[in-house]
């Protein structure tokens, strides 16, 4: 049998090579060409630590100030997580404050650390040990410091913070948490839900602390990871948001990755030469099976080929930046979970994962026996408009001597009240879910005053008229 394929080429012949390592014994710096070689990067490239050092400072301070976005009014909150991004980007801001006057990082800088002890199965001694270590480590680089847990990010009220100083771990609503992480079928979807609940809390905090950008250690290998997993999980119009340099679906606060040009490799060398510590805590699928999830096997995949083709992060990423959808941030009704504007909406001419979800069920539902024909799309349209109109004849209300009832707290609400408010991703997380109090508070209030406000609007209409 021959083989040559149909593109003439032998078998294997057309794919990229392996890398060859190169070895650092009596290998000469690339950049300065008269120190001894300490590093290796992308399989090749040798620099030593002087080299190294130098060029992971302007590598930082050029993604910093090619977006001429970070001003030296500015007040930024650095969420630190203790893993090796965050610790890095803090010792690269606090050795920016310290360069010349005409280099010098000016802008005012707050940190914070969320305490995810309660998701991650850490007792109350793990979580106050680890929280005094982050303590430490902000302390010594002369940083104010605040800690909140995660639950504040599922209840409606302002978020409550602590100085570091303190110690002050808040457990009250740890099992709040962990219940609805319960509700949840699969670690897929809690990964997904505690990612946004993250990015929330972070918007929050620095809301009250009267920060106007978040900074965040996204390193090029976890981006990389984010892109491919966003695509399998139904998040790929959100990719320029969720893996770009600036994420600013929230109009008031922005949350930036100065990390992004950083791989995993880059970021461990950094903290080695500079004496850092990584402040190791258990995560949601620590110690779990590769198969747990789809951002965990995801993981795996890239890390193991870019281990043997170095340029699997860099190449992911770089097509990853140059994905552009009509998604903008500009939206009057975002989704209430992850503040992107909704993409369930199609017209009659378009084919949506949302409809063949929908005629997948309506299969389902009416039996093995059933023959099918085109008319039963639209009956399925029919049905689902129909559904639609009774629920806005159940919520519909009219004033009367007791005043209106169209308040919040009337709002007969169900889970395909709230589906409607939800992107394509993040109706995959409550994909399972069948009632509001397998929901978070915060988006069953949000629903409740986005229908009272359809409601006015509609009496308003009808009373013009």
């Amino acid at each position: 049998m021959c083989s040559v394929n149909d593109d003439g080429y032998e078998d294997g012949e057309q794919f990229m090579p392996k890398t060859e390592i190169a070895v650092t014994e009596a290998a000469i710096c690339k950049k300065c060409a008269n120190n001894k070689g300490n590093v290796i990067l992308r399989g090749k490239d040798v620099y030593c630590k002087v080299c190294f050092l130098a060029s992971s400072t302007h590598k930082f301070r050029a993604t910093l100030g090619k977006s001429k976005i970070v001003r030296p009014t500015d007040s930024i909150l650095i969420a630190h997580s203790g893993k090796a991004g965050s610790t890095a980007l803090l010792h690269l801001i606090k050795a920016g404050m310290h360069e010349s006057v005409h280099k010098r990082l000016i802008f005012k800088t707050t940190v914070l650390h969320i305490d995810e002890g309660a998701v991650n199965g850490e007792t109350l001694e793990e979580r106050k040990s680890r929280i005094n270590a982050i303590c430490e480590q902000t302390q010594n680089l002369e940083f104010q410091g605040y800690i909140t847990s995660l639950d504040q990010s599922i209840s409606e009220s302002e978020p409550n913070i602590h100085t570091m100083e303190s110690l002050e771990i808040c457990s009250h609503g740890d099992k709040m948490l962990t219940d609805l992480l319960n509700t949840l079928s699969n670690y897929t979807t809690k990964q997904e839900l505690l990612h946004k609940l993250r990015q929330r809390l972070f918007v929050l905090v620095a809301k009250k602390l009267g920060c106007n950008k978040v900074f965040v250690g996204d390193n090029a290998t976890d981006l990389a990871i984010r892109i491919l997993s966003n695509i399998s999980v139904g998040r790929g119009a959100h990719l320029p948001f969720d893996v770009g340099f600036i994420d600013n679906r929230c109009p008031d606060i922005m949350i930036l990755r100065p990390m992004r040009d950083f791989t995993r490799k880059e970021l461990v060398y950094y903290l080695n030469f500079n004496n850092l510590q990584i402040i190791h805590s258990p995560e949601l699928t620590t110690k779990k099976d590769q198969y747990v999830s789809i951002q965990k096997l995801t993981e795996k995949f890239v890390t193991d080929l870019d281990l043997n083709f170095c340029g699997t992060v860099s190449t992911v990423l770089r097509t990853g930046d140059k994905l552009y959808t009509e998604v903008g941030n500009n939206s009057d009704n975002p989704c209430i979970l992850c503040n992107m504007p909704l993409d369930t909406t199609v017209f009659d001419t378009e084919i949506s994962a949302i409809q063949a979800t929908m005629f997948s069920r309506f299969v389902s539902l009416q039996g093995p026996q059933r023959k099918y024909n085109t008319n039963d799309v639209s009956k399925i349209k029919i049905n689902e408009q129909n559904e639609e109109n009774r629920r806005k004849n159940d919520n519909c209300c009219s004033c009367n001597d007791t005043g209106c009832c169209s308040s919040n707290k009337s709002v007969k609400l169900s889970y395909k009240d709230v589906e409607k408010y939800l992107c394509y991703g993040c109706r995959l997380i409550f994909q399972d879910a069948n009632s509001l109090n397998m929901l978070p508070p915060f988006m069953v209030n949000a629903v409740r005053d986005k229908m009272c406000l359809e409601n006015m609007r509609q009496e308003i209409s009808e009373f013009l008229l």
